[in-house]
């Protein structure tokens, strides 16, 4: 069993995945000048959306749906 993850740990490993995913999408848009901001928006929407589908129950993972709130 690994140790837990601290905070600090979990926010650089966070902030590294946004400033990844930030990047490949500025790659993939053709490197435009002035979207910084956008992409990294969307960047944390997507690192959002990836640490709700792991808080989520593998059978609703499986059928593609959140479990009721």
């Amino acid at each position: 069993m690994s140790p837990p993850t601290h905070a600090p740990e979990r926010d650089a490993a966070r902030r590294a995945r946004i400033e990844r995913l930030a990047r490949e999408i500025w790659e993939s848009e053709g490197r435009p000048e002035g979207q910084a901001l956008r992409h990294w928006g969307m960047a944390e929407r997507l690192v959002e959306a990836e640490a709700d589908d792991t808080d989520a129950p593998e059978s609703s993972r499986k059928q593609g749906r959140r479990p009721p709130a």
